[in-house]
């Protein structure tokens, strides 16, 4: 079984990678070692009180985790990129990181899952409404990035436990086949 890797946190909030950070936020989403230089900065409206109890944030494509989080995963080839959340009344939290996937494969079963494809401009957007995985495409790697959708990250049943037993809060896992839209 394959799941997406997702989130949860206590109020709808997004936390926003700073437009004057150094690195384009989708250098993020290719696979590679980035090189930083500097802090890079993430914005939200507020720091609640709760956050540092959350494992994993809500953040566009690339994933903010705990170092409890980074600590328990540093066996795999991820990259853990500290960074400085910073509110609108200027105060800073600098305890979490980008988890940057160094794996991208490509591994969506392209006759099995339903997808939608709309024209914007000259872009193509993906919209992928049921998403099915091809068996045994990551390549006995436990978390990747999704070739096809690269704001998607695909984790294995032995990652999803791995979560579980240490108890990472904010983490949820959306089953492959799942989907939110009607039939």
């Amino acid at each position: 079984m394959y799941y997406e890797l997702s989130h949860f946190y206590k109020r709808d909030v997004y936390f926003l990678y700073d437009d004057e950070n150094n690195i384009e936020s989708n250098e993020f989403e290719k696979g590679n070692i980035i090189n930083v230089e500097g802090k890079l900065i993430y914005r939200v409206d507020k720091l609640d009180s709760y956050l540092s109890t959350y494992d994993i944030l809500p953040t566009f494509n690339t994933p903010l985790v705990s170092k409890k989080f980074a600590d328990f995963f540093k066996d795999l080839n991820l990259q853990f990129i500290n960074i400085t959340i910073i509110d609108k009344q200027g105060n800073s939290n600098n305890d979490y990181y980008i988890l940057n996937v160094l794996d991208v494969v490509s591994c969506m079963d392209s006759e099995k899952s339903i997808v939608e494809i709309k024209k914007y401009g000259s872009a193509n957007i993906m919209t992928i409404k049921k998403l099915y995985i091809i068996p045994d495409s990551l390549n006995n790697l436990s978390i990747i990035r999704m070739e096809e959708k690269k704001s998607y990250i695909i984790i294995t049943e032995e990652f999803k436990k791995r979560c579980e037993e240490a108890g990472l809060k904010g983490v949820e896992f959306i089953e492959e086949g799942h989907s939110i839209y009607t039939e």
